[in-house]
């Protein structure tokens, strides 16, 4: 599966094939293209209030009533968040070690290895992998948090070399020790990578981050943003190396009349961090709605934690035939792009960053 594709669309057809175009982050400015003066529109009364989130290392402004869904991968593993107690989470590992302790193991007898009660209150379990392999084991974790008068229970699994083992399983301790509660509308002021109620700090430097959260608008069906912040291992390429594509692709994702406009194409630069923007605006097929697909970003720089790669997006592909009444988001193009570039240009490092340079 590409890297695009894991994106925090995975539950929807059009993000899917969206995700496979570009999948980029920055920040706004206003960008060269077929409708330059568009940026100087006022938002729609619909988004004239926002609030401010924190989000990985950055801070993003979204409109109020949104819904917001996360999705957090740490080591390309996905780190699972449920509504639960500290009982809960002990459960759990309990449930976890019986499955182990009661499943057969061809070398060892059982394919339960040990337990180790983590600072926090939660605990790492750690079995075999297979039944006839010693080489590579499984390990869990169980982490209850306590966060804006709610209880949760993270849960995260991994798999450990045996020959990795001195050095992963200190990391993974460390990791689930970094878990801190996060207070309702409080931004927090020290380092370290936000996932919606808790924050991680003092992450093992060698841990590979990424937080990706999209809004949905139950008032305007249809209209998806997003924001996504990841490190990465390898370069990618700036969008204005494959504009053609990508322009080709984001048409071809509103689903609706072959033909879109290209409203805007370039630079489109946010505080310290250089970016690039492509928007593009379709209609439906029965030519009822205006449909847009605007994306922006920046490549990233590999193994950077301080320069990651940003990724920025709005899709809307018209009102739903099941939803025949609901009202559009936009009124025209200007409108679309106005609330695009609000958002956009919202996208900031965290305080504690902001003396690193973003490439």
């Amino acid at each position: 599966m590409s890297d695009s594709k894991k994106t925090a669309w995975n539950g929807s057809r059009i993000s899917r094939r969206r995700m496979l175009s570009y999948g980029l982050a920055g920040m706004a400015g206003n960008a060269g293209g077929l409708l330059p003066d568009l940026a100087c529109a006022q938002p729609s009364m619909r988004y004239s209030s926002w609030q401010t989130i924190c989000i990985g290392r950055y801070l993003v402004d979204v409109p109020t009533g949104v819904q917001l869904k996360y999705f957090y991968l740490i080591n390309n593993e996905k780190l699972e968040k449920m509504s639960g107690t500290a009982e809960d989470a002990e459960r759990m590992w309990n449930d976890k070690i019986r499955e182990l302790q009661s499943t057969q193991h061809k070398i060892k007898g059982t394919s339960y290895i040990q337990s180790i009660p983590l600072p926090n209150g939660g605990m790492l379990v750690q079995g075999w992998m297979v039944d006839f392999n010693i080489e590579n084991s499984n390990v869990f974790l169980y982490i209850p948090v306590t966060s804006r008068g709610k209880s949760f229970v993270y849960t995260y699994s991994a798999r450990v070399h045996s020959s990795d083992a001195q050095k992963a399983l200190p990391n993974l301790i460390a990791f689930a020790s970094s878990f801190r509660p996060l207070d309702e509308g409080v931004i927090p002021k020290e380092e370290g990578l936000c996932l919606e109620d808790v924050i991680l700090v003092n992450l093992p430097e060698s841990f590979v981050e990424r937080v990706a959260v999209n809004f949905e608008d139950p008032y305007a069906k249809n209209l998806f943003l997003a924001f996504s912040t990841r490190q990465i291992l390898r370069p990618f390429p700036w969008m204005s190396e494959e504009q053609p594509r990508l322009a080709a692709e984001a048409c071809e994702a509103l689903e609706g009349r072959k033909k879109c406009d290209q409203l805007r194409f370039g630079k489109h630069p946010v505080g310290p961090i250089q970016a690039e923007e492509l928007c593009v605006a379709g209609t439906t097929y029965d030519g009822r709605h205006r449909t847009y697909s605007f994306q922006w970003g920046n490549p990233g720089v590999p193994r950077s934690k301080t320069s990651p790669r940003l990724i920025a997006d709005l899709i809307y592909t018209g009102v739903p035939l099941q939803y025949s009444t609901a009202p559009t988001p936009f009124s025209t193009d200007a409108e679309a792009l106005a609330v695009w570039d609000r958002f956009v240009n919202s996208i900031r490092i965290r305080p504690v960053g902001e003396g690193e340079r973003h490439e």
